[in-house]
């Protein structure tokens, strides 16, 4: 049995893996808000009445499918779901596209453009008899430096010409703009909140101030199988934040006896040698690098690992090795 609890291994774990996790906003947005009941909170706390009222919530289903373009991968995420239209026989495509950049873009509505022609053209591979087509509800949730002040129509696009002309292409995005609004101001179910607040304090910091509140809201997030959220959120804040909110928020969370059971014995041990195998594997690689003669400057460049990391992986190897006899 390990002499560490799993916030312990989950900080270590990921201080070693942090050079191969990319774009950390895309995998926490994507796992939390592929969850249909999150995803439904979070657009109704969001959205106007008036198009909340007229959607079967209990009907959203999550459609594994992306239409952005590759360029654009490190700075917008998107998931499209389906659900049925509450009064109506047609059902209806919800396409939420999460800019993850520090300034609003003039041309996302050029882009949300092309990926709603995607989404159409994805729904004739499914249904090459379809009659019509399939309403498509856009959303934008952007999180950044500047407020979004650039239009939603489409139209407003084209310049020094009549925009109500037949020809002129017409459509409005939905906008959740969360530049200047409180932490407090969060909305939808705990996971759905603790997403929000951790992206946002990756953009505006301030995480030190939230402590209570994010503890009592990772509290609230029930551990019954499947994804371990509260290590999804860990690992997020560990690649978004520096090493003291870390290490503030760990003893915090030891203090409130939070994830002490959460991991099993086997569960443990199988972390444990994943930790004890990376770590081996860099100490390695960087000891054989040493006896060619490399220097720290080529070393760091090529591993991300400095001098005082190596020493801390080196310690922390011989930890290992003492509470394994």
């Amino acid at each position: 049995m390990l002499k560490y609890n799993w916030l312990d291994f989950c900080y270590l774990y990921t201080e070693i893996m942090k050079d191969t996790i990319e774009n950390p906003h895309d995998k926490l947005f994507k796992t939390v808000f592929s969850d249909p009941e999150d995803t439904a909170s979070f657009l109704r706390a969001y959205l106007p009445e008036s198009v909340v009222e007229r959607i079967d919530w209990k009907s959203l289903n999550l459609l594994p499918l992306s239409f952005i373009d590759e360029t654009f991968k490190e700075s917008e995420s998107d998931l499209l779901f389906c659900a049925k239209h509450k009064d109506k026989h047609y059902g209806l495509y919800l396409y939420i596209l999460f800019e993850h950049q520090s300034t609003p873009d003039k041309w996302m509505r050029f882009r949300l453009l092309k990926y709603m022609c995607r989404i159409w053209d994805d729904s004739f591979k499914e249904n090459p008899e379809q009659e019509q087509l399939i309403p498509i509800l856009p959303v934008v949730f952007y999180q950044g430096d500047n407020r979004w002040t650039y239009s939603t129509a489409f139209e407003d696009l084209f310049f020094d010409c009549n925009k109500n002309d037949s020809f002129i292409p017409k459509f409005n995005h939905f906008l959740i703009d969360q530049t200047g609004s409180g932490f407090e101001e969060m909305k939808g179910t705990a996971k759905a909140r603790i997403a929000q607040i951790l992206m946002k304090a990756a953009f505006y910091g301030q995480l030190e101030s939230l402590y209570e509140e994010l503890t009592g809201l990772l509290s609230q997030i029930p551990q019954t199988g499947g994804i371990n959220y509260l290590t999804v959120f860990f690992v997020y804040i560990i690649t978004t934040q520096g090493r003291k909110t870390v290490h503030d928020l760990i003893d915090l969370m030891k203090n409130k006896s939070m994830g002490g059971a959460m991991l099993t014995a086997a569960e443990e041990f199988k972390l444990e040698g994943k930790i004890e195998g990376k770590a081996e594997g860099k100490v390695e690689v960087i000891e054989s690098l040493l006896n060619a003669g490399a220097g720290w400057d080529i070393i760091t460049k090529g591993t991300g690992i400095t001098p005082e990391k190596f020493a801390e992986l080196k310690s922390f190897l011989k930890t290992l090795e003492s509470s394994n006899n």
